[in-house]
């Protein structure tokens, strides 16, 4: 990433990891939907503060606070590689730009 590119949030990269990684479609000639079946239910209590800074962490992020928790619960006991991430997040946007340049030249 160059200095001009936005350092992702931790919820942008939880969301963008749950938005990228459903590879139904990988095989076109055989495509269904993923689903997880999520029939486990927890109950934790927040005080109100922490609930209300979930609440705009999870709205500034576009998501649910639920789907906010999950990812936060399930990142925290298995972590993004962060520097790899934003490593290939960068090598992809250099070769958009490249594909771009190459295409504006055409």
């Amino acid at each position: 990433m160059s200095d001009k590119t936005p350092r992702m949030t931790e919820a942008e990269l939880a969301e963008y990891y749950d938005r990228t990684r459903d590879l139904s479609e990988f095989d076109q000639s055989a495509s269904f939907p993923v689903e997880v079946p999520r029939d486990v239910t927890i109950s934790v209590r927040f005080s109100a503060e922490e609930i209300q800074a979930l609440r705009r962490e999870a709205e500034a992020a576009g998501v649910k606070v639920t789907a906010y928790i999950r990812a936060a619960a399930l990142q925290a006991s298995s972590p993004v590689d962060r520097k790899r991430l934003q490593e290939a997040l960068r090598a992809v946007s250099e070769d958009v730009a490249e594909v771009q340049r190459l295409l504006t030249k055409a």
